[in-house]
């Protein structure tokens, strides 16, 4: 139980599957910029001197859209492979751990997370951006985390705090600040805050920090290509 908390908890970006029961279904309370725009298109953005754009819609890919990552360890790629059953499919491959895949929804919530031992489902899908996206945003989602061995109960409290420059490996970007904060609702126990950056030129998350890694280490955008 401990493992599969672990990698429910952790998250996204920032290596079993069963039909989950409705009945307990809980309610959802540098490659140059024009490169990484071909791959990823550009969503709409309404300007707010105040707070920062608002961002209407979710991004859509092209598949071979990949991004170079830089953790504590080594340089890792995710690259979007297309959809399955209605999914989009990012693939992580990794030095240090298996590979793995980060499905989502077509407004980029994470439906299911896969390696080749194991699938874990989320019911319903969790958001680490909502879109429209805004500063100042909050969300929370329950959730239930289904494998063929295994379930637990989880929630996610997200709150978009900040828009602004982020300093990567890739350049500096326009990025929204996002913090989130998981817990185990079996449990009651609440785990760090994590925080991703979410740029609406990239499409996709282009840092993550947390003081305590759990699955992923903290990663920052190195490079976008083909």
């Amino acid at each position: 139980m401990k493992i599969v908390t672990a990698i429910l908890l952790a998250l996204v970006f920032a290596g079993c599957a069963a039909a989950p029961n409705k009945s307990d279904t809980p309610a959802a309370t540098t490659v140059p910029a024009e490169d990484a725009q071909a791959q990823a298109s550009e969503p709409s953005i309404k300007a707010d001197a105040s707070s920062g754009p608002t961002i209407d819609k979710p991004p859509t890919f092209k598949k071979g859209f990949k991004l170079t990552f830089r953790s504590r360890k080594s340089d890792f790629d995710c690259t979007y492979e297309g959809e399955d059953d209605g999914l989009m499919v990012f693939h992580y491959d990794t030095k240090e751990k298996l590979p793995y895949d980060y499905l989502y929804t077509p407004d980029l919530k994470v439906a299911q997370f896969r390696t080749a031992q194991m699938t874990m489902r989320m019911d319903p899908p969790v958001g680490y951006v909502e879109f429209p996206l805004f500063v100042g945003k909050k969300w929370t989602t329950a959730y239930k985390g289904i494998s063929n061995s295994s379930h637990t109960m989880a929630e996610t409290a997200a709150e978009v705090v900040s828009y602004g420059p982020v300093k990567l490996p890739y350049g500096t970007l326009d990025a929204f600040e996002i913090r989130v904060r998981s817990s185990d609702r079996e449990i009651g126990r609440a785990n760090p805050y994590e925080t991703y950056w979410y740029s609406p030129e990239i499409g996709y998350f282009v840092k993550h920090v947390t003081n305590r890694p759990v699955y992923e280490d903290p990663y920052a955008l190195v490079a976008v290509t083909k």
